[in-house]
């Protein structure tokens, strides 16, 4: 079910590409769609079975959100789906005419009594209601919001996932998702202790539910094996490989294209490459468009660049420690080498110690090498300026690695 809480996208983190399971659901619908949403920052039309579904999201969430009896009465929760279905007009939430969102208002209130009805001898304190939560993997920031996560005891946990839309068979990749990142959440294991006084070493799924609200039918799931979540976050890497990638074509078909909001924009349905309609993108100037895919580039290098230097570091150790320079791996050798210089502090003041000691030629430039070249053992220049040079030194040592095909 679509989330109520339209929620900002994760904080950027450096390096890291914020997910969601719907975010990949769309780039595997239409790669272009994807970017035209969530890169180009296009909007979509308003959709009413979103609205309808948001709506009998927030009358559920007021229902459950008490810590201990009594729930509200159907009356207050039928009240609170009024309340949340008149902050927008019809036309506002997508629909073509008056009559037919009044006739959505009734068909959410009769649903939501069948459904108070049928489940008030069940109802209890939840553990959590429209949990969200990023958590950091595998070079992305992952979010879920669960709509509601029930207790069992020991760690473990059953996330229930409400459908407002048509019964229909459904995939459990959503269920997926969530088991994935609630199993390594570490806020959840904080949220159990705050709430049941129970530490717990890890949390662990129990049950999955997707809950057909129209048809009060229940769809669960057990805890998927490790064989079925890596096959799955093989598919989750495989898609945000392709985004970071910027692989973004167009994959028409019938059904998504029918619906999609973006033709006028896609050079499939237009019939214009993409790039020659920069006022259709909402990119006025071509140039802006290049801007942001230099910003991204330079996140891309600055990320490997940071990764690049972690590694030369853990190399750097691993030579030392086995004393040799050469090490190899399955598909490369390396040679690895220190290389000890000097950095300065203050460029001016090293700048007057060579005009005083008339040694801005022999320095040849003012750069670091330059001048660390004067600090040579073998170097002639006076012993004061040395001194004085040196004072404003600070000694370092850089790891030089060459890579190598393991074959040569």
């Amino acid at each position: 079910m679509t989330k109520k809480n339209n929620l900002p996208p994760p904080a950027g983190k450096s390096g890291l590409l914020s997910f969601s399971y719907s975010k990949m659901s769309m780039y595997e619908e239409c790669p272009l769609k994807y970017k035209f949403k969530y890169i180009d920052k296009l909007k979509e039309e308003p959709k009413f079975y979103f609205a309808f579904g948001n709506s009998v999201h927030a009358a559920l969430e007021f229902l459950y959100s008490v810590k201990a009896p009594p729930f509200p009465s159907l009356a207050e929760v039928l009240e609170e789906f009024r309340r949340d279905w008149g902050l927008k007009s019809w036309a506002e939430k997508g629909y073509k005419v008056p009559s037919r969102a009044d006739a959505d208002m009734l068909k959410g209130l009769e649903m939501l009594k069948a459904y108070y009805n049928h489940n008030r001898e069940k109802f209890k304190p939840p553990f959590l209601v429209e949990y969200s939560t990023d958590v950091e993997v595998d070079g992305l920031l992952v979010r879920i919001i669960a709509d509601r996560i029930e207790y069992v005891g020991d760690g473990r946990i059953e996330i229930i996932d409400y459908k407002t839309g048509k019964d229909v068979k459904r995939s459990p990749s959503q269920l997926y998702m969530y088991q994935k990142i609630s199993e390594i959440d570490p806020r959840l294991k904080e949220k159990i202790a705050e709430t049941y006084g129970a530490r717990v070493s890890s949390v662990k799924i129990d049950r999955l539910l997707y809950y057909h609200v129209p048809t009060l039918k229940e769809y669960p799931f057990e805890r998927a094996d490790d064989r079925e979540i890596g096959g799955f976050w093989e598919r989750v890497l495989g898609v945000a490989e392709n985004i970071r990638g910027l692989k973004f074509d167009p994959t028409p078909g019938e059904q998504q294209c029918n619906w999609c909001d973006y033709k006028k924009f896609c050079p499939i349905q237009s019939g214009v490459p993409q790039v020659c309609q920069p006022e259709l993108l909402g990119t006025p100037d071509p140039v802006e468009a290049l801007v942001d895919r230099y910003g991204r580039l330079k996140e891309k290098m600055d990320q490997l660049n940071a990764q690049l230097s972690e590694v030369a570091a853990q190399l750097g150790s691993a030579a030392e420690a086995r004393g040799t320079q050469d090490l190899a791996g399955g598909e490369f050798r390396v040679k690895v080498k220190k290389r000890t210089g000097f950095s300065f502090r203050d460029r001016e003041a090293v700048k007057g110690v060579l005009e005083r000691f008339e040694l801005y030629q022999k320095a040849l430039t003012l750069t670091h090498t330059g001048i660390a070249g004067l600090l040579k053992e073998d170097s002639d220049i006076p012993v004061a300026a040395r001194r004085e040079l040196l004072a404003q030194a600070v000694e370092k040592t850089d790891l030089e690695i060459e890579t190598f095909p393991k074959d040569r």
